[in-house]
């Protein structure tokens, strides 16, 4: 038993999640299966894939891979699994995973529980951000009603986790009492590759094409900077890789650019690589392509979206182009400059392996999870009412305030 005034340890955490994840497919499944085989070191942890309708997906091969690594995967349904596991901390992966049915029934079998919600990347910030760059009033209006369902689950959890200081501060503008927690994107360190294993003008994109962003990226990319990189430097070639790519990417391919889609081993291609574009317009989070081009010593080019989240220095650890002409002429440099490229190379390979190599990420991991043991239990009360004054304050106090 524990000594009075000291929180019991916990030990047992229950994952709910929309599916099992992939870490070959896309950054943010890579996180997450790192993330929870760093929790399966010290915790006892249960997986539950929940469907729309609330019940446990079959298993499949992601689902073994959690196996593999100690994770037990719940059965049947929500009702079922905590009917066989008690959880001391209950991580919801994303917002919209948090529903009343869930919370009720947590509030039934583990009241005791604390409650946690991973962001990923804080959707309404990525959706504003595109709203802004199409202007038009569809899109600023998605992403106002998103801002309101992502707060009012954030408002419901005992502690909030951030991938980013950035995005922790725009929950906190908004939840101001909200505990929020950063727990960034991971990154296994490989020795340094030896540079002359390169290819001379490869360029590499990479990213799952289910996500929005990555798809504008290389349309963008491939219309508008490729033919000024192109005309520059002839022989500069580009390859795309990334699972679920619509026709419109596969429609790109010619001699210089090549589409390969889902690669199940990624390290040749890291390996090879001599420049890692990420020209991306719009977005939030931490861009698990940049950091993981960066861990292979690749020299990255990318946008102020691409890179924020991370610290980085332009110029120091990658450089930085925000228009088609800025891009193009930062890709050259590092095709001319040999001294440039190892420099920039060598810098942002240093600052991933300083700043979130898994040794780095795992003790703020812990250091989180160890904070959840001391914050006082929020009432079920509390949990139903909180949603309801963030969307009192965002829907409706302005009005009475004119």
């Amino acid at each position: 038993m524990a000594e009075p005034g000291i929180a019991r340890p916990m030990r047992k955490i229950l994952t709910i999640a929309d599916s099992y994840p992939r870490p070959d497919q896309a950054s943010g499944d890579l996180r997450f299966f790192t993330l929870l085989s760093l929790m399966a070191r010290e915790y006892e942890v249960v997986f539950c894939a929940l469907n729309a309708e609330g019940a446990v997906k079959a298993r499949d091969q992601a689902g073994v891979g959690l196996e593999r690594i100690g994770i037990t995967l719940g059965e049947v349904d929500l009702l079922h699994t905590l009917g066989q596991f008690t959880p001391d901390i209950v991580w919801f992966e994303f917002h919209h995973q948090v529903r009343r049915d869930y919370l009720s029934l947590i509030e039934r079998h583990c009241p005791k529980a604390r409650i946690v919600v991973d962001s990923v990347d804080v959707h309404f910030n990525r959706l504003e951000a595109h709203a802004r760059l199409t202007g038009k009033a569809e899109d600023q209006e998605a992403a106002n009603a998103m801002k309101v369902r992502e707060l009012a689950a954030y408002a419901c959890a005992d502690m909030v986790i951030a991938v980013t200081v950035a995005d922790s501060r725009l929950i906190l503008e908004e939840l101001p009492r909200t505990r929020v927690a950063v727990v960034p994107n991971i990154h296994d360190i490989p020795a340094f590759p030896d540079p002359l294993k390169r290819n001379p003008g490869e360029l590499l994109f990479v990213g799952g094409f289910k996500h929005d962003p990555n798809v504008d990226a290389v349309l963008y990319f491939c219309r508008e900077i490729m033919p000024r990189i192109v005309a520059i430097r002839p022989q500069t070639c580009l390859k795309i890789i990334g699972s679920h790519p619509p026709r419109e990417i596969f429609t790109l391919a010619s001699a210089a650019i090549a589409v390969a889609g889902y690669v199940p081993n990624m390290a040749p291609h890291l390996e090879s690589a001599f420049i890692s574009i990420a020209p991306l317009r719009y977005g939030g989070g931490m861009k698990g392509k940049v950091g993981e081009a960066m861990s292979y010593g690749i020299p990255v080019v990318t946008t102020r979206f691409g890179a924020e989240g991370f610290g980085l220095e332009p110029e120091h650890d990658l450089l930085i182009g925000d228009t088609p002409e800025d891009f193009a002429t930062q890709v050259v440099r590092l095709l001319d400059d040999a001294e440039l490229h190892a420099r920039i190379a060598k810098n942002g390979y240093d600052f991933i392996e300083r700043c979130y190599s898994v040794p780095v990420v795992a003790g703020l991991l812990d250091a989180c999870l160890r904070q959840l043991a001391e914050l006082p239990r929020r009432s079920w009360t509390s949990r139903v009412l909180a949603p309801l004054r963030t969307l009192y304050r965002r829907q409706l106090e302005w009005r009475f305030q004119r």
